[in-house]
């Protein structure tokens, strides 16, 4: 074999080495050899309980409890009847009251009886009254609903509010109900 053929063959297999060294730096290494801020290098891979990750801290990564949906805060000792010009001011009082979005009084058939006001209290009344009249049980998110008898006539109290009512608070504005239907009508 002649000797620049040699010389040939040695000139492209350094090149060839010296690709594959290039190529080698330019591409990110495997995730188990990459230098991770903040953890250690993997020297070994056998299990040694002693050794621990040390793992950056972000906010993200800091687990935070599951909130549950929110509850409505405690009423006040606010009266719903004393100094109230009308049945509408009194129901408006209840929601500030119990912290409610809205507040209906429907008839059993659909039809509004009275309201702390807001753009949805005759669709409510539709709604949610001839609902309420054929399954009391059905619940719908946002709204809770009750019934009430007065002086004969079955009604349903419609709330809108995206918070938790406990029930003692929904017994608490039953009762405040109650007492604005027997001042007002």
């Amino acid at each position: 074999m002649p000797f620049y053929l040699i010389i040939a063959i040695v000139i492209l297999a350094a090149a060839a080495v010296a690709v594959i060294i290039q190529r080698k730096r330019r591409s990110p290494a495997p995730a188990a050899d990459r230098n991770i801020p903040g953890m250690q290098k993997a020297q070994n891979l056998d299990y040694r309980p002693g050794i621990k990750p040390v793992l950056p801290v972000s906010q993200k990564s800091i687990p935070h409890p599951v909130q549950k949906p929110g509850m409505l805060p405690r009423p006040g000792d606010t009266n719903v009847t004393e100094g109230m010009p009308d049945i509408t001011a009194s129901l408006r009082t209840l929601t500030k009251k119990y912290s409610l979005d809205q507040f209906t009084i429907a008839t059993a058939d659909g039809l509004v009886f009275a309201s702390s006001g807001g753009e949805d209290a005759q669709g409510d009344a539709a709604r949610f009254g001839e609902m309420f009249a054929n399954d009391p049980l059905t619940e719908t998110p946002g709204v809770m609903l009750f019934g009430l008898d007065h002086k004969g006539s079955d009604l349903v109290g419609i709330i809108r509010t995206n918070l938790q009512v406990p029930d003692d608070v929904a017994m608490l504005i039953e009762r405040d109900t109650k007492d604005i239907l027997n001042k007002w009508i």
